[in-house]
């Protein structure tokens, strides 16, 4: 005869609820659905062993930390074709727009005072991001400045992109009205 093992305390459904803080019909689902009960009847039964094996199967798993995210922008081939979509990427606005566009015009050099809308700041800027290069300075003193290659660049980019925006039927935000 082989030994026998002795069985532990024996719970009814309403006992392994409140032992597990559960429902009773929380307990009786959880464990029809995993095996983890006894029937009699109309009577659900747990042992020590089915409610710890309950237990094990509410635990929560581990979480494993949410790797970080990287945002990468737009690039290539993607970026080119539909560069459109997005605003107009320059390093001067619409008024120093208007004010490169005058200069590129322009054979001989000019100051500040022979070009409308353009200040001390506008020419400064110009000259400091190599938009613009200083050849002369006018009687009271002030540079007098010619377009580069670097200033027409930005303006064949405003082109370019008040093109495609047109080909596409969006609108420019005004960025139209300073081409010529």
């Amino acid at each position: 005869m082989e030994p026998t093992i002795p069985l532990d305390t024996i719970y009814t459904a309403d006992e392994a609820a409140e032992r597990l803080r559960l429902t009773n019909r929380a307990i009786i689902k959880i464990a029809r659905e995993y095996g983890f009960c006894s029937r009699s009847g109309r009577d659900y039964l747990f042992s020590e062993q089915d409610l710890l094996a309950l237990w094990e199967v509410m635990r929560e798993p581990a979480k494993q930390p949410k790797p970080p995210t990287v945002k990468v922008a737009p690039m290539g081939d993607w970026m080119k074709k539909n560069s459109w979509l997005f605003g107009l990427s320059l390093s001067v606005d619409r008024r120093e727009m208007a004010v490169l566009r005058f200069l590129s015009g322009q054979k001989a050099p000019r100051s500040r005072n022979q070009i409308k809308r353009a200040g001390p700041r506008t020419v400064e800027s110009f000259l400091k991001q190599g938009f613009a290069v200083e050849r002369a300075r006018d009687a009271q003193g002030d540079p007098m400045i010619v377009i580069t290659d670097e200033g027409r660049e930005q303006i064949a980019k405003a082109d370019r992109w008040i093109k495609e925006r047109a080909k596409h039927g969006k609108g420019s935000g005004g960025w139209d009205r300073l081409a010529k």
